[in-house]
């Protein structure tokens, strides 16, 4: 019969779609794994895989039996953590659906934490954005994730801080003899703007204020946008959390009003959260209320 072991071998496979690298991350040889995959095939007496040169593909026969594993994982991690619920210990596998501005900031100190207070709960991240983490949520891939509000009227929503939207721009800008800011300054400037799938915020307040702005960049990787407005390609608005890391000659500029982003977890209304889910909560408030 085949075991767990090989299931989470045969998931990581598909995952990494490499031997070599599936090796290193659960501690084998890629000649163990390939062993491992092999006896899973035998054992269901079908063809899983088709090893291609450069990744590995999935048969049809290997599509319908890789999503039946996933669904005996996700089980199999829920059922360590209700063993654990009922212990009343923070222990089991909490999977939570983060952002890459939250990974930044916040989320190192708080698993930090976890490691040395509680390191029998198995922490695992699954990065996304808006609407990948919101799905997860729904349909059970985490157990709870960072979203911003406003949120679906679906998911309950703890507010965990709030991040204050800041201009950037480069040291040579006209604007940056400004001691603040409003936004009808920044009606007619070139945008280099985060993809609305990692970022809505900045897109909402502009169509609030019925800017409709110059758009020469749209990109999804924050510290790219950072680079690209040092070296005066255009302006971008961004949380201020991002910017903790940014390039030193970069300009940050406060605005006349105060305009900010929510920040929070979210799960599912009809979840009981585990001991370790709302643990990770109140500590994520906690460094949250220091940073």
């Amino acid at each position: 019969m085949a075991t767990l072991a090989q299931y989470l071998a045969f998931q990581t496979l598909i995952e990494t779609g490499n031997f070599t690298e599936t090796g290193l991350k659960l501690n084998l040889t890629q000649s163990a794994i390939s062993h491992t995959i092999h006896k899973l095939e035998e054992e269901f007496g079908l063809s899983l895989i088709i090893r291609n040169r450069h990744h590995i593909e999935l048969t049809r026969d290997g599509e319908v039996v890789f999503q039946h594993i996933l669904k005996i994982l996700q089980q199999q991690q829920q059922l360590e953590t209700e063993v654990a619920n009922l212990k009343n210990l923070i222990g089991g596998t909490l999977i939570v659906g983060i952002l890459p501005s939250v990974s930044l900031v916040l989320l190192p100190k708080v698993l930090a934490y976890f490691e040395q207070h509680y390191p029998v709960l198995q922490i695992e991240l699954r990065e996304g954005d808006y609407d990948q983490i919101e799905q997860w949520i729904q349909t059970g891939v985490v157990d709870i994730g960072f979203l911003v509000g406003p949120h679906s009227k679906h998911l309950q929503f703890e507010a965990v801080f709030d991040d204050e939207l800041l201009c950037i721009m480069a040291k040579d800008h006209p604007l940056v003899a400004q001691q603040q800011l409003q936004l009808e300054q920044l009606r007619n400037e070139r945008w280099i703007m985060p993809r609305r799938t990692i970022d809505r915020d900045v897109a909402r307040l502009l169509s609030k204020h019925k800017i409709r702005p110059n758009i020469v960049y749209e990109l999804s990787v924050d510290q790219v946008i950072l680079t690209m407005v040092s070296e005066n390609l255009g302006i971008s608005i961004l949380p201020s959390s991002l910017l903790v890391h940014a390039p030193q000659h970069l300009v940050k500029k406060k605005f006349d009003a105060h305009y900010s982003r929510q920040v929070g977890i979210a799960f599912k209304h009809s979840v009981h959260l585990s001991p370790g889910a709302l643990k990770f909560i109140e500590i994520s408030k906690q460094f949250a209320a220091i940073l």
